[in-house]
């Protein structure tokens, strides 16, 4: 009877874990998928729905992983939630949407700037990074700035602000709380949004895309099971 009773719980515990991470599998396969079609050219409309998809994949697995349990995890989810509305905007190529995207990928930015903070930041770290981080900005304005004008332009300049002020909330904290994953999470994305600009103002490849979606979609399924992470 005990081990009748060990086994049951164990298939018990084997089947929650198996139930809290489905959505993680959900958004690498909707990813796969999505990057077979980006390379072959499948069908127009499989993008809209694997893309959905995988961005609700990781907004499920933030409530599985606890994010809603703590003042951190509350900003987190919340800039989740403005992530994949943004991902929504930018499936059109008509600039006005790219614009509306931008600007909610910007407030998720900055929710995640409030999730750094709320742990604590080490002032040293912060400022190191933003003498690593600077020239990377230098870059960006050089070669995607001269592809915009008007609105964009100053669109894209407020949005490299604001990501290179996550990465320095983000490197603050690891030096304050000494949590590597958040900072990997927010790296990642950082990466991300500089192939989603060379994919848009410079070069379309599926380079781009390969390297921008995979970046992207690890550094949201870093930041939505970040609870269940200590280091």
């Amino acid at each position: 009877n005990e081990y009748k009773s060990y086994l049951s719980g164990m298939r018990t515990q084997s089947d929650t874990k198996l139930t809290t991470s489905s959505p993680i599998y959900v958004t690498i396969c909707a990813l796969s998928v999505l990057l077979m079609n980006e390379f072959y050219g499948y069908s127009k409309y499989v993008k809209p729905i694997t893309k959905t998809l995988a961005s609700i994949g990781f907004l499920i697995a933030g409530i599985n992983y606890q994010l809603l349990n703590s003042d951190q995890g509350n900003y987190v989810f919340i800039g989740l939630i403005l992530s994949a509305i943004g991902d929504v905007m930018l499936l059109s190529l008509n600039p006005l949407y790219f614009q509306i995207g931008a600007l909610f990928f910007l407030a998720a930015h900055i929710m995640y700037c409030g999730a750094f903070i709320t742990t604590g930041i080490s002032l040293t770290w912060f400022f190191l990074s933003i003498v690593v981080i600077a020239p990377a900005c230098m870059i960006v304005y050089k070669y995607i700035l001269p592809y915009t004008t008007g609105i964009m332009r100053k669109l894209v300049i407020t949005y490299t602000i604001a990501i290179s002020w996550m990465m320095a909330f983000a490197s603050g904290s690891y030096g304050y709380s000494g949590r590597a994953w958040l900072l990997a999470a927010a790296f990642l994305f950082y990466v991300s949004d500089l192939f989603v600009a060379r994919q848009r103002f410079l070069k379309r490849c599926f380079l781009n895309s390969l390297c921008g979606l995979t970046l992207y979609y690890a550094a949201q399924l870093m930041f939505a099971v970040s609870p269940s992470i200590t280091y």
